[in-house]
């Protein structure tokens, strides 16, 4: 723009130099001379300067607007650790899968007042509750429906165990005898008796209060062959006693005087 106003003086200037160049004499006349050619010269600058060509005024490059990042039309979610999916939100629903860490299920539904996902398990037709701590949710859950929380499921009836009875000992045996054969000092004997127990395990057998033994359950007798230490001795009698036993104690003892004499 500078340029063409100095080139545009240049040529005001020029003007004026050879028109003054051919002025006639007289004073007058110049001056009309002159002024005619000054609104000449103005004419022209004027017209030169409308004529002009205007600068080049770059024209703004348009900026694209980045195209936003569609959203999924089916919402889905992931686990960030192994996440069971139930029947309902809680322990107390049944366990009908889980959702692992790298898998990806499509959510079918939402229950807002406890913020469980209902989806559909991968390669599934199985829908279920997904608890909510772990999950990353993708896609626009807005238009989901609400599922209710379903009832309470009633719990398996649990059969009251049988109470076992306190075990107890045993009863003492009844009626015992000791028949013993004297003839000689090495005799010996039998004892018998009447069990009167159902739940021993076994009976004990003593001579002199020694115990000479310990026999099987349900036994009605036992063959005494010498006392304690050696044979029965002669004109001495014998205690001999017996008593039932379980893993509860001991039946009281019931027991026989014999020796010979």
């Amino acid at each position: 723009m500078i340029k063409k106003k100095s080139t545009l003086f240049l040529y005001v200037f020029l003007i004026i130099a050879l028109s003054a160049c051919n002025l006639p004499s007289g004073e007058a006349t110049a001056t009309e001379e002159v002024s005619d050619l000054a609104l000449t010269v103005t004419a022209q600058a004027l017209l030169l300067q409308n004529s002009a060509t205007p600068e080049f005024t770059a024209t703004p490059q348009f900026t694209a607007t980045p195209g936003a990042s569609p959203t999924p039309s089916v919402p889905t979610v992931s686990v960030s650790t192994n996440t069971n999916c139930r029947t309902g939100p809680g322990l107390v629903y049944d366990l009908l899968g889980g959702l692992n860490v790298g898998q990806t299920a499509e959510i079918v539904g939402k229950n807002s007042s406890t913020g469980y996902w209902i989806i559909k398990l991968p390669n599934s037709a199985t829908i279920c509750w997904l608890f909510p701590q772990y999950a990353t949710v993708s896609g626009n859950t807005a238009n989901l429906p609400e599922y209710p929380v379903p009832p309470t499921p009633t719990p398996t009836k649990t059969s009251t165990p049988t109470s076992t009875p306190t075990p107890s000992a045993p009863v003492a045996v009844d009626n015992l005898t000791m028949t013993m054969a004297c003839p000689n000092a090495n005799h010996s004997g039998t004892l018998n008796w009447n069990d009167k127990s159902n739940n021993e395990d076994g009976f004990n057998i003593y001579a002199n209060g020694v115990l000479l033994a310990s026999i099987p359950a349900n036994s009605t007798s036992y063959n005494v062959a010498a006392a304690p230490g050696g044979p029965f001795p002669l004109g001495i009698a014998s205690i001999f006693e017996v008593e039932a036993f379980n893993a509860a104690g001991k039946s009281p003892k019931k027991s026989v005087t014999k020796g010979c004499v």
